[in-house]
């Protein structure tokens, strides 16, 4: 009886959405169920159209507790949806990138690689754990692994949310330019473990890693393993300025500036007339509580 329990919990569970990519995440779900049917690996598939399906199918498979592995075929957005399942549990998480942003797949290794290349990388390596944020709400808590972002960004992400057309990345260009014309800085209260800090904010991140947005390095050097937060604040600055800031994050040259300052901290409080995006998803307006939790995920990392 022991032996066919440990057998079921060994079970992996691959999670995509059928619509996302034109089709390309369900051909890479197919392309990874595939390969550990070959190698005899006991696997099952959850593929939805709608957030709401994919999140009441996953909160049944996390609760049966079958599986040991889940891997989300999809962008961050997905990812996301699996870290709330599976924060503080044995359960490892990894990715197959087939998203816009791809950003959980670059912090560990496996954006740009095949569906064969991250299998092998997985049959191979030992799982590892690295930090998470998690996020303090009146609506509840929620969990992140790469940047909570405030202020200018999160409105843009805000915009560019609600926008049908176009699609992909240009619609963040067009959100920044519609958000740009009118945003004003935004008055904060900031605690850093018990640091207190009142001052007007432009922008504002929380990082657990390096990068958010597909690939802008906001806070370079941000680390998801040794237990702090990278916290990146933007003073005033004009309109122009700000313009010529944001390029730069692509490639993480924003820093130094006179205007940008750079905090370290395990606990942030968060208030002020605004709202919080993490991994390019809503978290809550403020005020907000975001705590860095050491090897609260369980994953793989590239070699």
């Amino acid at each position: 009886l022991q032996s066919i329990n440990l057998k079921r919990f060994e079970m992996w569970l691959v999670v995509t959405n059928s619509s996302a990519g034109k089709g390309k995440a369900e051909t890479l779900a197919q392309e990874l169920i595939n390969l550990l049917s070959n190698k005899n690996l006991k696997n099952e598939l959850i593929n939805c159209p709608t957030f709401e399906e994919t999140n009441a199918k996953l909160d049944v498979a996390i609760q049966s507790n079958h599986y040991k592995y889940l891997v989300a075929v999809g962008g961050d957005g997905l990812v996301n949806l699996c870290l709330q399942k599976v924060a503080e549990k044995e359960i490892v998480l990894g990715v197959i990138p087939a998203g816009t942003g791809n950003d959980f797949a670059r912090a560990v290794g496996f954006y740009g690689k095949s569906v064969s290349e991250i299998f092998s990388i997985i049959l191979k390596s030992t799982p590892e754990k690295i930090d998470l944020g998690k996020v303090v709400t009146k609506s509840g808590d929620k969990w992140f692994v790469q940047v909570l972002s405030t202020g200018f960004d999160a409105v843009v992400n805000s915009v560019a949310n609600r926008m049908r057309w176009p699609k992909g990345k240009s619609k963040y260009t067009i959100a920044t330019l519609i958000v740009l014309s009118k945003f004003r800085k935004i008055a904060y209260k900031i605690e850093i473990d018990n640091k207190i800090l009142d001052q007007d904010v432009m922008l504002l991140s929380v990082a657990n890693g390096e990068c958010y947005g597909g690939g802008m390095r906001i806070c370079p050097g941000a680390s998801n393993s040794d237990g702090v937060f990278d916290i990146l604040v933007v003073r005033p600055v004009s309109k122009l300025v700000l313009l010529t800031i944001f390029p730069k994050v692509f490639k993480g040259n924003h820093i130094p500036h006179p205007k940008i300052d750079l905090h370290h901290g395990r606990k942030v409080k968060l208030s002020g007339p605004t709202l919080a995006y993490a991994d390019g998803e809503f978290v809550s307006d403020f005020p907000i509580e975001v705590t860095n939790i050491p090897r609260a995920l369980t994953t793989w990392l590239a070699p």
